[in-house]
């Protein structure tokens, strides 16, 4: 889903400015460039706050710069309607310490109600880091969005970023408020943090959740250091009702120090709101 990092408010929007001073965006300290031709580039630094076990970055916080950047791009490839992320496919290869990770989002198909985008990720010395693929589902633009001007103008900027005055949190994920309830269970509490322009779980917390939930399953399965590699999510509704949980069921059993596993996400009235099939390893 596009989330711009703009106040969204107006005079007679008695709605809070968004995204909040520590949003979950806010805290990657994203960077994008908008291109003549509607392309999409970002940068996001890598920083211990999200490192899996092999210094390299978690696939939770690379949803979050995909699931940015993707909806920057779907905003001038959907206009003048909108679109909302309907599924991401995630491939992260093992980098291992880099100091930042740079993403290319290209429009592959724009249909009349569905466009789909590929993301190419690369490490801070031209390595191939992975590959995403986006779609959206293209729909009329929101009532709450129609007087929305977003700044899609080329030229190189900040997303968002944590004030000054902000310390970065020491562990993302913890920041964001996730609680492991049990072996492959994880619930976050739904919180402005966390949320979208219209207080749903955001696209990206999605991801980190998804990724959260894998890697507690392998933490119990595999041993301490597994790390997710691949995410297949569905989003399906959005989840207005919190506390949010993830759920993972394993599939089949694990081999060679690999698991395939289900990971469902439940808003607080048990709605299934996002499915997703996920790869974790360990080495």
């Amino acid at each position: 889903m596009p989330e711009s990092p703009a106040d969204t408010s107006s005079p007679a929007d008695t709605r809070p400015a968004y995204p909040p001073p520590r949003h979950a965006m806010r805290m990657l300290a994203m960077e994008s460039e908008q291109f003549e031709t509607g392309d999409v580039r970002g940068w996001l630094p890598v920083s211990p706050m999200f490192t899996g076990p092999d210094g390299g970055p978690r696939i939770g916080a690379i949803g979050m710069l995909v699931d940015a950047l993707g909806g920057m791009r779907s905003i001038t490839a959907a206009a003048p309607e909108w679109a909302f992320t309907a599924d991401m496919s995630l491939h992260l290869l093992p980098t291992g310490p880099i100091e930042r990770i740079q993403t290319d989002i290209r429009v592959l198909r724009r249909g009349r109600r569905t466009l789909v985008l590929e993301a190419e990720l690369t490490t801070d010395d031209d390595r191939p880091a992975g590959l995403a693929l986006l779609t959206f589902a293209v729909v009329p633009r929101p009532d709450h969005l129609v007087n929305i001007v977003i700044d899609t103008s080329p030229g190189r900027r900040t997303m968002s970023r944590l004030e000054g005055d902000q310390e970065p949190p020491a562990d993302y994920h913890r920041e964001l408020g996730f609680i492991e309830e049990s072996a492959g269970i994880v619930m976050v509490e739904l919180r402005p943090e966390v949320g979208n322009t219209v207080g749903a779980l955001h696209g990206g917390v999605h991801t980190a959740l998804v990724d959260e939930a894998a890697v507690s399953l392998g933490r119990t399965l595999l041993g301490p250091n597994a790390t997710t590699t691949d995410i297949h999510l569905a989003f399906m509704e959005l989840g207005f009702t919190g506390p949010m949980r993830a759920e993972a069921t394993l599939v089949g059993e694990p081999a060679n120090n690999h698991l395939t596993a289900v990971v469902q996400v439940l808003d607080g009235n048990n709605r299934v709101c996002s499915y997703a099939t996920v790869e974790v390893s360990a080495p």
